[in-house]
């Protein structure tokens, strides 16, 4: 349970004792009684609120958040020049994996080579009204691969589309000095747990408006 939602339920269950003891029953079992069931009430309409409520299309018309969960798809494209013959790396297919609370957010990138894991990642909006997904990650190889590719760290950021047909546009770049671009048009609510399986996956559709729409 995080601190806001400790918060909140701290600041419920007292406005319960107030009013107990504002109505005169004193310091008793009632004013406690009415402590512990304003706790639990609380504690259940946060959990709700954390893990479903906020979705709601109604309840984001108003905030705005935008709903980004799912898997996504599309390609990175590396600034990497390959040393031996100084040509870069074609285009990478990609699958990112979104995890979305209302105050959590979490992201797996998964490319044939390797994956990388959020160790924050935050929701930001604009000033322009745009909202971006910024991630700081650790990515790891297969083992296949770390002879040429070492574990490494990194930051990415990426805008949410705001019409038909956008997805997650954005960059990157890593403590091994490269960088690059991603590009993610396609959109499941499939949960992958593999670049083999996210790639080859039916059921993705073109990207459209997730900021008022689910």
């Amino acid at each position: 349970m995080n601190s806001r939602v400790r918060v909140g339920i701290g600041i419920a269950a007292l406005v319960g004792l107030v009013l107990a003891l504002l109505a005169g029953q004193g310091i008793s079992e009632i004013p406690f009684r009415v402590f512990s069931i304003a706790g639990m009430i609380a504690t259940l309409a946060f959990a709700l609120w954390e893990r479903f409520i906020w979705k709601w299309k109604l309840i984001r018309y108003f905030t705005g958040v935008p709903l980004v969960a799912g898997t996504w798809r599309g390609a990175l494209i590396s600034s990497y020049v390959r040393p031996v013959d100084g040509t870069r790396v074609p285009p990478i297919a990609s699958a990112l994996h979104i995890s979305q609370t209302s105050s959590k957010v979490t992201v797996t990138l998964f490319t044939a080579e390797s994956k990388s894991v959020s160790e924050h990642a935050k929701l930001i909006h604009d000033p322009d009204g745009r909202w971006r997904l910024s991630w700081q990650y650790v990515n790891t190889p297969r083992p296949g691969v770390r002879d040429r590719s070492e574990r490494h760290r990194g930051a990415a950021e990426v805008y949410i589309g705001s019409q038909p047909g956008e997805g997650l546009e954005g960059s990157y770049f890593t403590d091994r000095q490269t960088d690059g671009e991603l590009h993610l048009t396609e959109w499941t609510s499939t949960r992958y747990g593999s670049a083999v399986t996210a790639l080859a996956g039916n059921g993705f559709r073109d990207a459209r408006p997730y900021v008022r729409d689910s």
